[in-house]
């Protein structure tokens, strides 16, 4: 099961819009997975496979990081566009050899 960190600054309704958009992507593309949401400066107390944010928190979160824990993140530019989510889970996929069916 794909484990999903939707991640914002400090007030959690960005990062809940995030969950609400990718839980119905991952359903679409019917890959089971564990989706929640925090803020910035709790990330780090979750274990997930893939991290989804704005540039500014990707920044804070990759600043220190390992290639495997930068490789986790994907920068929204639309934190609720479907589409761009869909598009951008399906490349996180790929890219790290996990299953994709195939929806287009």
């Amino acid at each position: 099961m794909l484990k999903v960190l939707c991640v914002c600054g400090c007030d959690l309704g960005s990062s809940f819009a995030i969950e609400m958009s990718a839980k119905a992507v991952l359903k679409k593309l019917e890959i089971p997975a564990k989706v929640e949401h925090t803020t910035v400066s709790e990330a780090g107390a979750f274990k997930s496979d893939m991290i989804l944010t704005q540039k500014v928190f990707a920044d804070i979160l990759t600043a220190d990081a390992s290639e495997e824990e930068i490789s986790r993140v994907v920068v929204l530019n639309k934190l609720t566009d479907k589409e761009e989510i869909e598009q951008k889970i399906i490349a996180f996929l790929k890219m790290h050899n996990m299953k994709v069916t195939d929806h287009e």
